[in-house]
């Protein structure tokens, strides 16, 4: 799931305001073939979360170049899609080669391979860590570059830090970076029924820590939980939600527990970041699994509609 910031105009309203991130209302809509026993109903999904994000898809279209790998390019392949989703009159075209790049990549590891279904949330965190690589071919959670849409747009750069609050011994801040926040959807349904009052990324962060406990760095004897603090201001962030099973029955009850607004305040322990503190960002985009299979949905901010993508169908919602 894809939250974005949005930015007020001086005395506008929300419904007049300009989100660098959102939807692009006027984007074509088409759909991502998934023929017999292809199964790549992951890949589509992720891929039209990508698209419909303007600030990604823009930011692509500027790149002057990359590192291409030929046959087995991700950045090329997605390049590729993203041409024939603006150029192509038809109506749903194929992924192939990304789907073919992914399986040439992920050999080794024998993940996104020909043939064989694979998870969304992974494929989607994997073709923003190539992308990366593509750009600045190291292997770095500390990227720096200016021109790496994966960690300038997407990456949450985080420490976390034990704190005694019976002695006050603290433990050495560990620094890490985020594409994608994963958190339990048990732990969440758990939390939405304690703290019914709390708002839905306070939820998040107490579903994230909860049962995270450390001993005391000067051991006293004490438990602690461990502290997230966020410093930067991402401008896309991803919840992926863990599931216990794919036949789980607390479907209905992460569906109530969502909320379309997200702040990174409360999604942290604390947030270092002027601009991240007073941020807010808007639920834009879902990938869901059902059945053994994905679908995705998207919002279009300018006509206030969800569209809804299944492979090759693309219906907007009433």
């Amino acid at each position: 799931m894809a939250w974005v910031k949005f930015f007020r105009k001086p005395g506008g309203n929300l419904g007049k305001s300009y989100q660098p991130g959102s939807m692009l209302s006027l984007a074509p809509t088409k759909g991502l073939l998934n023929e017999p026993g292809q199964n790549s109903c992951f890949l589509n999904s992720a891929v039209q979360v990508l698209w419909q994000l303007d600030i990604f898809r823009r930011s692509l279209r500027q790149l002057p170049g990359h590192f291409c790998l030929g046959e087995s390019c991700i950045f090329c392949a997605l390049k590729g899609i993203f041409s024939q989703f603006q150029h192509s009159r038809e109506r749903a075209l194929p992924s192939d080669n990304l789907r073919h790049a992914l399986a040439e990549t992920f050999k080794d590891e024998q993940r996104f391979q020909l043939g064989f279904m694979d998870d969304a949330a992974e494929c989607f965190e994997n073709i923003l860590e190539r992308i990366h690589l593509h750009i600045v071919p190291e292997e770095t959670d500390a990227c720096t570059s200016k021109s790496c849409i994966t960690h300038q747009k997407f990456a949450m750069t985080l420490y976390e830090q034990s704190v005694c609050r019976s002695c006050g011994a603290s433990s050495d801040p560990l620094p890490f970076t985020e594409l994608v926040h994963y958190v339990s959807t048990t732990a969440l349904c758990q939390q939405t029924l304690q703290r019914r009052d709390e708002s839905f990324g306070e939820l998040l962060q107490a579903a994230s820590t909860i049962g995270d406990l450390r001993n005391c760095p000067s051991n006293c004897g004490q438990k602690i939980r461990i502290r997230r603090v966020l410093m930067n201001s991402p401008e896309i962030v991803t919840i992926g939600f863990v599931w216990d099973s794919d036949q789980s029955d607390l479907t209905e009850d992460v569906i109530r527990s969502l909320g379309p607004h997200l702040s990174l305040s409360a999604l942290f322990y604390r947030v270092t970041d002027e601009h991240a503190k007073k941020g807010e960002l808007l639920l834009v985009g879902m990938i869901c699994y059902s059945s053994r299979h994905y679908c995705a949905f998207a919002f279009h901010t300018k006509s206030s509609k969800w569209v809804f993508f299944d492979d090759a169908t693309v219906k907007e919602i009433p």
